[in-house]
């Protein structure tokens, strides 16, 4: 039996180093970030976090504005080398009242579902509501608050950055007189 020059048998080192190599793409590959369209998030969102559970009704206060407190920028810093921080615009931040028997964790995912079911078209939303991008994805994040919670509503561009804050404002100003500060 005669083997063929091209069939040749590899040192154990020569074939080590291929398998690492094909592992190591193969695991660069499979490491690179997905990414995922608004849908598809919210789709996500809605089938791990949502439930029957989770309704509207529940956050009437809050989407219906009697719990707003007031609305302002929301800013993050950016380090720009040599040249310093540089404060950027992100969304908008609410601070709404405190509600009984609600913890920053049930609004805050409450918000997500709200925020992932209109995107799916599964509810209807006001012209302003700063909960809610079309065609975007935002992040909310509810922190307590000494009387009530800290919603921070961010975008992923400057230009979401703005809507929001825009849609906030207006939010705020179609909100009961009384509540906003």
């Amino acid at each position: 039996m005669t083997l063929d020059p091209r069939c040749r048998p590899q040192s154990l080192s020569t074939r080590v180093a291929a398998l690492v190599t094909v592992l190591s793409a193969a695991l660069a590959i499979g490491c690179e970030p997905v990414a995922r369209s608004p849908a598809d998030q919210a789709a996500f969102i809605e089938s791990t976090r949502c439930g029957p559970e989770v309704t509207e009704s529940d956050l009437a206060p809050v989407l219906g504005g009697q719990a707003v407190q007031g609305v302002g920028p929301l800013y993050s810093s950016v380090e720009f080398g040599k040249s310093g921080e540089q404060s950027q615009l992100r969304g908008a931040v609410l601070t709404v009242n405190a509600l009984p028997g609600v913890t920053a964790e049930w609004l805050d995912r409450e918000l997500e579902c709200h925020s992932a079911r209109l995107t799916l078209g599964q509810s209807k939303s006001t012209p302003d509501d700063p909960f809610w991008l079309p065609g975007s994805s935002l992040d909310i994040d509810v922190r307590p608050a000494k009387d009530g919670f800290i919603i921070g509503v961010a975008g992923f561009s400057a230009a979401d950055a703005h809507q929001i804050l825009n849609r906030a404002q207006a939010f705020a100003k179609r909100a009961p007189a009384s509540t906003v500060k």
